[in-house]
């Protein structure tokens, strides 16, 4: 039997390590369409590609096999939720190429996550310079009109403080809870009729986000729980909590709705990265 399993094994070595590039080098990409009576009609059919938590990471050869995806899917715009770096990272060209790469064909609105929170403020500056560069919106805090046919939606950029994470000694177990109170003193109060699309991060402060009045929210973080169990969902989170609520997907709060992309980077499970292409439908 040991003889057997001496002789095995190096082809399930094989095996083991094609499934690991397997399951964190190929990409999904998972289309949701979202109907609202709030959607303008000329913005039927308006394609949106969110990116998260990307993590610097590299797919094959410059990121070409992940540009491909992209121009595949032709975006009417794309969404980057954050954490597109790591705070270890010395070196951001990757996310500054990925950057440089889908502005120079599609509008391109990112806002900040943890991660670039831990940066120091150097690095954060000479980072939004460099994405400026690029033609990059970056909204901190701040929403932009998008327009069609004299018909507006309104996109939202939210970031709020690491303590909002984690307390000052650093606990994940600790934080701040998130309100509503923050939220408006963040972004104001929602005082238009207009569909309000908004980029947030973390997902799990949803409801809060649904009671200010975004229609569609577009959230990372959690990559997916990193290990995925079938319909028990996601294993973990960064907030050190097993089975979080929001871990990919659609959710719903009434008509109020998020989309939570499992993320781009990182090691994973049964969750591989992945692409969001989210298409709206006027009613």
């Amino acid at each position: 039997m040991k003889d057997i399993i001496a002789k095995m094994a190096p082809a399930l070595g094989l095996i083991l390590s094609a499934f690991a590039v397997y399951e964190n080098y190929s990409i999904e990409t998972e289309k949701f369409t979202i109907a609202s009576q709030k959607i303008p009609k000329p913005f039927d059919g308006f394609k949106i590609l969110h990116l998260s938590d990307f993590h610097n990471k590299n797919f094959g050869f410059k990121n070409k096999y992940l540009y491909d995806k992209i121009h595949e899917l032709n975006p009417d715009v794309i969404l980057m939720t954050g954490d597109m770096v790591s705070r270890e990272d010395k070196d951001f060209s990757r996310f500054y190429a990925l950057a440089r790469e889908t502005a120079a064909k599609y509008p391109v609105y990112y806002t900040v996550g943890n991660h670039e929170l831990d940066l120091s403020d150097e690095e954060l500056t000479e980072m939004f310079q460099t994405l400026r560069g690029y033609g990059v919106n970056i909204l901190n805090n701040e929403k932009i009109l998008i327009e069609r046919e004299d018909e507006t939606i309104e996109l939202y950029g939210m970031w709020f403080g690491l303590r909002f994470y984690k307390d000052e000694n650093g606990s994940y177990r600790k934080h701040i809870e998130f309100d509503r109170d923050e939220m408006t003193r963040l972004l104001g109060r929602k005082t238009s009729k207009n569909y309000v699309i908004m980029m947030a991060h973390n997902p799990m402060p949803f409801k809060i986000y649904a009671d200010w009045g975004a229609d569609l929210v577009f959230s990372g973080h959690v990559h997916g729980g990193v290990i995925r169990l079938g319909k028990l969902g996601g294993l973990l989170s960064p907030g050190r909590c097993f089975f979080p609520k929001y871990y990919g997907g659609e959710y719903s709060i009434g008509d109020k709705k998020m989309i939570v992309s499992r993320g781009i980077g990182g090691l994973r499970l049964f969750n591989r990265p992945n692409l969001v292409l989210a298409e709206l439908k006027a009613l």
